[in-house]
């Protein structure tokens, strides 16, 4: 393998023949599909930057390229569509061995399988500032099944689709080098290096009309349901003694001195899904979640009139909106 070039052939075998609605795939300009007239087309990208979101002393190259790949699925899970091409554009920095760039692509092309995605182009640039990778993912959707985040009503019952810190606690654990029982430490390290998309569970609140809005868990519940806050022009109370806080991140919160909550609620990076149903649907959710043979969501609150996020511990509550995390946060004055 030599140069760019020979580069691109050995990730144009990785990624292998594309699918037949693809007209031209890797090695032309642009790639070029046929698009289906009764479907919305769902485009995504996100950026993984090395030094900002990873990490290689403890981030094998195989389990970021999944990792890079699950986390723009998960934006088209939280539309409730079905993703099926993506575009990847890789800075590779060229004191590097090419061969760490296909354990990459390898890794992505494992998710890509799993999730019937078809990687069917991109570009290939030297960084000399260090890793970088830019996802373009795209899917479908029936116009009737679309989920957004501006949907939400005051009345509305908030739910998440799994257990919340998980990833949180995996990070502070690689971070901290922190030490414990491989029963604690497993589970959070795989949430947090190889996350699972939730497009089984997007496609089952889209199709059953399940939902009034949705957003994935990437930035932690603090921010994400503020987005959906912010959109639908409502509030929401958490109830704290209803958030999953797995017993794996209390022991982690306890050891570096963190409330657990706000390694549940803050911390981002789970994947999973946070969405709103209105009361009348709960015995829908759980029958539909039961026939898809998908773990039932957990009710954590509720949409109110007003605005913000607010979590209630007892008869207190707290403003906690936006303080998940931020790229740009605003700095004290």
């Amino acid at each position: 393998m030599k140069g760019e070039h020979g580069l691109i052939a050995k990730l144009s075998q990785i990624f292998g023949t594309p699918p037949t609605q693809v007209v031209c795939g890797i090695g032309d300009d642009t790639a070029v599909i046929r698009p289906d007239k009764d479907f919305y087309l769902l485009w995504t990208i996100d950026s993984l930057i090395e030094g900002v979101h990873f990490d290689l002393t403890y981030t094998p190259l195989r389990q970021l390229g999944r990792k890079a790949l699950a986390v723009n699925l998960s934006d088209i899970a939280a539309m409730g569509g079905e993703p099926q091409y993506a575009l990847l554009a890789l800075g590779w920095p060229p004191q590097r061995d090419l061969q760490g760039a296909l354990e990459l692509a390898l890794g992505m092309q494992e998710m890509a399988q799993k999730f019937g995605t078809a990687l069917i182009g991109g570009d290939t640039v030297g960084s000399p500032g260090g890793l970088t990778l830019s996802l373009t993912v795209w899917g479908r959707i029936k116009p009737a099944d679309l989920l957004r985040r501006d949907q939400a009503r005051a009345g509305d019952l908030i739910y998440v689709t799994g257990p919340l810190g998980q990833a949180a606690s995996g990070l502070e654990i690689m971070r901290r080098r922190l030490e414990l029982p491989e029963e604690t430490k497993a589970p959070l390290l795989q949430a947090f290096l190889d996350p699972s998309p939730q497009v089984a569970t997007g496609r089952v609140l889209a199709q059953h009309h399940l939902a009034t809005s949705l957003i994935d868990l990437s930035d932690g519940v603090a921010s994400d349901l503020y987005q959906i806050c912010l959109q639908s022009k409502v509030g929401a109370v958490v109830e704290a003694t209803q958030v999953p806080i797995p017993p794996q991140v209390i022991e982690v919160a306890i050891r570096i001195g963190k409330a657990p909550l706000d390694l549940a609620l803050k911390g981002g990076e789970d994947y999973h899904l946070l969405f709103t149903a209105s009361p009348g649907k709960k015995q829908d959710i759980q029958h539909c979640f039961q026939q898809a043979d998908l773990p039932t969501p957990t009710c954590i609150g509720e949409i109110v009139p007003g605005a913000g996020v607010r979590l209630r511990w007892r008869e207190e509550e707290m403003d906690i909106s936006g303080t998940g995390f931020d790229h740009f946060p605003i700095p004290p004055p």
